[in-house]
């Protein structure tokens, strides 16, 4: 969207709000103005303004869409003919039509479990206590010994192959043909 001018700087093209909005004469005197002055130098912007301008004239001159009437009929029937899906759960509406919150009695209300901090404290209920804590500890000190294994070497040198390992591969008559 940006083309580079000759002082380096990237050229800003309208829009398409902007295009829209000077087409159908809804900018103001200012913006009106800087918009014709861009278009007069700019291709791009003039080519969109061209089209959008030959897409209004279409749009004006199309004749308005029309429904049969048994189509409107029957739209306009749903209301009475159609079943409307209960009221979600938790909600009403009023005589008046306004919705409104039903608190649902086979919930105990908010506020009415136990006292904070009377509960058991973490750890005791055997989520971290017994097999799997172990198990789990065991896998983070084995995951840490191979990283551990897999970085260090006994005289500190990385180890490289000494030659690379020969490619396989099948060439078109389906026999294996090795390179290197």
């Amino acid at each position: 969207m940006t083309d580079l001018r000759g002082w380096g700087l990237p050229e800003q093209h309208l829009l398409p709000d902007a295009v829209v909005a000077f087409v159908d004469g809804e900018l103001s005197s200012v913006a009106h103005e800087r918009v014709s002055a861009h278009i007069q130098h700019c291709g791009f912007c003039a080519f969109e303004t061209y089209s959008q301008q030959q897409a209004r004239a279409a749009v004006r001159t199309a004749s308005a869409p029309t429904a049969s009437a048994s189509l409107l009929d029957r739209l306009g029937a749903i209301p009475q003919e159609v079943e409307l899906p209960s009221a979600p759960d938790g909600l009403a509406i009023t005589e008046d039509g306004q919705f409104v919150a039903v608190q649902r009695t086979d919930k105990p209300a908010f506020g009415s479990g136990p006292v904070l901090g009377s509960s058991k404290p973490l750890g005791s209920q055997g989520w971290f206590s017994g097999r799997r804590a172990r198990q789990g500890a065991g896998v983070v000190v084995s995951g840490m010994l191979l990283g551990a294994l897999a970085f260090a070497t006994p005289d500190g040198e990385p180890k490289v192959p000494a030659q690379p390992a020969p490619l396989i591969h099948q060439d078109l008559s389906g026999a294996l043909v090795g390179t290197r």
